[in-house]
């Protein structure tokens, strides 16, 4: 039976990660998208999945890392948003032309300088061409939702994917969510 919670978009993200319990994460932290590896490595720090944290030095490497393992055949999943997932660009393309199933968490922000935090499809719309399977949530339950069908979509079909959520619209507001069990996600 589903439980009742209420969380925002990025803690939505982390609780289906732990549900999923993937192998690898890479990750480096970048606002809006922040929250999704802090949480999830609380989890991992508590015991309540087994995957490896890997905390690399820039998106570039966390995508490097989830290229790496997932093909060595890992699931494999990381988080971004703005000009991380910009800087991740180059590797998107070796990642959907080796037809691996990596699945990536994408806050959407703007990508405009100097700095804008402000929500924008910007960045996912850059790598829209680049091979990757994308689906966006608009809402809290949407982002759970899709987060959790996204690892089987990808390994059937052997494509990564993205979740893309808007940036502080749906990451950091709090809404009601109908959550499934941990055993019917595994």
């Amino acid at each position: 039976m589903a439980k009742r919670d209420r969380m925002s978009g990025n803690e939505a993200v982390a609780t289906a990660m732990k549900q999923i319990n993937p192998d690898v994460m890479g990750a480096f932290p970048i606002t809006p998208s922040t929250e999704i590896p802090q949480y999830f490595s609380q989890y991992i720090a508590d015991g309540e999945v087994d995957t490896e944290f890997v905390a690399v030095e820039s998106e570039h490497s966390a995508m490097s890392v989830c290229i790496g393992a997932s093909a060595a055949g890992a699931r494999a999943v990381t988080a971004t948003s703005s000009a991380g997932l910009a800087y991740m660009w180059e590797l998107l393309y070796v990642a959907a032309s080796a037809r691996l199933p990596i699945t990536m968490a994408v806050v959407n922000r703007a990508l405009t300088g100097p700095i804008n935090i402000n929500n924008d499809h910007s960045d996912s719309m850059g790598a829209r061409d680049s091979g990757w399977i994308q689906i966006y949530a608009e809402s809290n339950q949407e982002v759970y939702d899709n987060y959790i069908q996204a690892m089987p979509i990808s390994e059937t079909i052997r494509l990564p994917i993205m979740i893309c959520q808007d940036g502080f619209i749906t990451s950091h507001g709090v809404s009601n969510i109908e959550l499934l069990e941990d055993e019917e996600v595994k």
